[in-house]
């Protein structure tokens, strides 16, 4: 038997990665290893002669016992139904006439280059073509894997299950980081073993959703912060995903994620294709700090748009929570003026400002001013804001229509609905089709026209509510919403490059990879209870950096909860993302808003580090959240200490600042505006000058020993500045 093999291998020297493909003449081809790689930098034939002999990445021959097939499938490569081990193939299909197995008889490995392959199996009889394309970044180490199945056959193919990404998972990987949730409750983290039961997870609400993200991280053992081998991978889709793992009878997991059709939603014609979006994936022996860096790089480096995002990231008004649907005039001004004062750098006007918007009954799909609350049209207040010098932003929920509005009067076969049903509701509101190209159309002369009129600097772009009823014309139409929805983005994008757009779906419902190719900032939740957001903050943290994840200073009571806290506290919170404001600052008396001043202009002065330092995964214990971000040249570090509850009274919390250089030595200095230390006194245990600035720390007691906090009040905080000395 002759075996071959291709590997790539990339990621920082510190935290290597490797993939290894195999193929055997008369056993097909598969993925031999995917995870951590130890040594130098190899290449292809230098690793496996490392290893001593092919032995190691031989196909292993399956014992004939028990209820075992005599001989396996040619490949396990995306295996597809007729003959594989898999207990759930990859490639699932039905063609017209009968046909649905997929065994592929003719196999074909490409190198374009130095970091690609690209694997070729054609099923002669299936006439099916299925190609998986992986490409390792060398800088980050993340893979990104994608899929296109092409119907070479005569007759139509409908197909059920074609896994963007199907991975056997590395032998240490045992346990399960799931991330769950609701609205207002995003990302929120459970954590248990991988047994033989596996997991399948499906959302199949029209977008990615707030309850299953598709994503998927796994580790050896409980998930750590700074140690231990993880596996995490992300789905760049907006729309209906699956996740699962499977347990073959050879005893190794593979995991799959994907588009998940519905019905005959996917349809390939005779001499069509399928393109599948990209899985990214990411090794660490570093833990969950090694999963955060890669991801983080990788998102900044191939997601997001090249054009439009803002640096440094500008200090953010949203004016949902400060006015919702009372727009009048004198208000308004006195909010924009309030604004400015305080170091406000952008003005978002939200839902409420165009035509017949006075509830969330109507209006929806008419994208012009009200009249009635802006007789003169947008253009003064823009004028207004942009003389105060801060950058306008428009709220537009694009996908959706009121019944009562002219667009649906006008055009009332846009919107998706069961023929002979009432329609489902959603905020009293209902979809467009976005399968229909007339609506897309239209939608793009109605925003590019508003962005063409106006100096419109940034677009919150919402979804709130889930797909429910038919497409016109019948069938679900998942599919070709979310591609009517990437199309209008990149229609818009190639026009507007330097707009900003934030995705918003009532919070965390799309906050996605699949819109960050197109969107420059998501919106994590609805929730700006500052001890609910924090967690949600740290969930969401794993796949996106901090700069695209806005996060908001809320009124003093949550609306959504009603929980009661200090401004200090929640404006330590907002350091955790991008940082903005939504509530009525008019509200607030002149020491408020000096008070609040000061925590702006706190963040302007730490922003570049918040946004470009390497991000520590958050220290979590019953209480507290501790999140660490450090310099590349380690000299700087700020430290956010959040106490968030009150099960163990009176307890320190104790972290150690992993990524600081021990040989260097660091002041501590507690970062402006100061905690009220009468209500909220912070002791550094065993340092009792911890206020004064002259304290000094040596980095490898603080590497090491770390630091020992009191912070006895729950819904308290402190923000800690580190500088190298000398």
């Amino acid at each position: 038997m002759t075996s071959r093999h291709w590997a790539l291998v990339g990621g920082p020297a510190h935290d290597q990665v490797a993939l290894v493909v195999a193929a055997d003449d008369d056993r097909g081809c598969r993925v031999a290893w995917f995870g951590d790689w130890h040594g130098e930098r190899l290449s292809e034939a230098e690793a496996f002669a490392s290893a001593g002999t092919e032995a190691p990445i031989a196909h292993p021959r399956r014992q004939r016992w028990g209820a075992r097939l005599d001989a396996a499938a040619p490949s396990d490569l995306w295996a597809g139904e007729g003959g594989a081990p898999n207990p759930v193939p990859a490639v699932q299909y039905q063609r017209e006439g009968g046909d649905w197995t997929f065994l592929p008889d003719r196999i074909e490995v490409r190198r374009p280059h130095p970091q690609r392959l690209e694997v070729e199996q054609t099923d002669a009889a299936a006439a099916l073509t299925l190609t998986v394309v992986f490409e390792l970044d060398p800088a980050t180490g993340v893979l990104e894997v994608a899929s296109r199945l092409s119907n070479v056959g005569t007759k139509a193919v409908t197909v059920g299950w074609c896994a963007a990404v199907e991975l056997p998972l590395p032998f240490w990987a045992d346990h399960l980081l799931d991330h769950a949730g609701d609205w207002c409750a995003e990302f929120q983290r459970e954590t248990r073993p991988l047994g033989a039961a596996g997991l399948l997870r499906e959302s199949r609400e029209g977008r990615s959703g707030h309850a299953h993200p598709p994503v998927l991280v796994i580790g050896a053992g409980q998930p750590r912060a700074a140690d231990g081998r993880m596996l995490g991978i992300q789905l760049a889709w907006s729309g209906n995903h699956r996740e699962r793992v499977d347990r073959r009878s050879d005893g190794t997991d593979v995991a799959q994620l994907g588009v998940l059709p519905l019905g005959s939603e996917l349809q390939l014609d005779a001499g069509g294709s399928w393109q599948s979006p990209a899985a990214f994936c990411a090794v660490s022996r570093h833990g969950l700090d090694g999963l955060t860096e890669r991801f983080s790089a990788a998102c900044r480096a191939r997601i997001l748009p090249r054009t439009g995002q803002r640096w440094p990231r500008p200090v953010h008004l949203n004016t949902w929570e400060a006015l919702y649907f009372d727009h009048g005039s004198e208000r308004l001004k006195a909010l924009v003026a309030t604004a400015a004062a305080v170091g406000v750098e952008r003005f978002v006007l939200d839902d409420g400002w165009f035509r017949g918007r006075r509830n969330d009954r109507r209006g929806l799909g008419d994208w012009s001013a009200d009249p009635m609350q802006y007789p003169a049209g947008l253009g003064p207040l823009i004028d207004h804001v942009r003389d105060l010098r801060m950058q306008f932003g428009l709220w537009i929920e694009p996908e959706m229509v009121s019944e009562d509005s002219e667009l649906f009067r006008k055009h009332p076969g846009w919107v998706r609905g069961q023929p002979g049903r009432p329609p489902l509701y959603g905020r009293h509101q209902r979809v467009l089709d976005l399968g229909q190209p007339e609506v897309c159309d239209h939608l793009f002369a109605v925003i590019s026209g508003l962005l063409q009129a106006h100096p419109i600097d940034y677009l919150k772009w919402d979804h709130n509510r889930v797909l429910t009823e038919s497409a016109v014309g019948g069938g679900p139409g998942h599919l070709a919403q979310v591609a009517g929805l990437y199309a209008l983005l990149d229609r818009l994008r190639s026009v507007h490059p330097e707009v900003e757009i934030e995705s918003c779906a009532s919070g965390g419902g799309r906050a996605d990879w699949g819109m960050l190719q197109r969107c420059h900032r998501v919106w994590p939740s609805d929730s700006n209870d500052p001890v609910v957001r924090a967690r949600i903050m740290a969930g969401a943290g794993l796949f996106a950096p901090p700069e695209v994840l806005g996060v908001h200073i809320g009124p003093q009571r949550a609306h959504t909860t009603g929980r009661v806290s200090d401004l200090d506290f929640r404006a330590a919170v907002a350091l955790l993302g991008h940082f903005g404001l939504e509530l009525d600052l008019t509200a607030l008396d002149a020491g408020e808003r000096a008070r609040l001043g000061a925590h702006i202009e706190r963040y302007k002065r730490l922003r570049e580090l918040l946004h470009a330092g390497r991000h520590a995964q958050p220290v979590f214990d019953a209480d507290h959240l501790v999140r660490i971000v450090t310099a590349e040249d380690r000299r700087r570090a700020v430290v956010m200490v959040l106490r968030l509850d009150d099960q163990r009274p009176g307890r320190p919390v104790r972290f150690a600042l992993a990524d600081l250089d021990p040989a260097l030595r660091y002041r501590l200095t507690l970062a402006e505006p100061l905690p009220d230390s009468e209500r909220r006194p912070v002791t550094l245990v065993g340092a009792a000058d911890f206020n004064s600035p002259g304290m000094v720390v040596g980095g490898a007691w603080l590497v090491s020993a770390g630091l020992t906090l009191q912070l006895p009040a729950p819904q308290s905080a402190v923000v800690i500045e580190l500088q190298a000395c000398g």
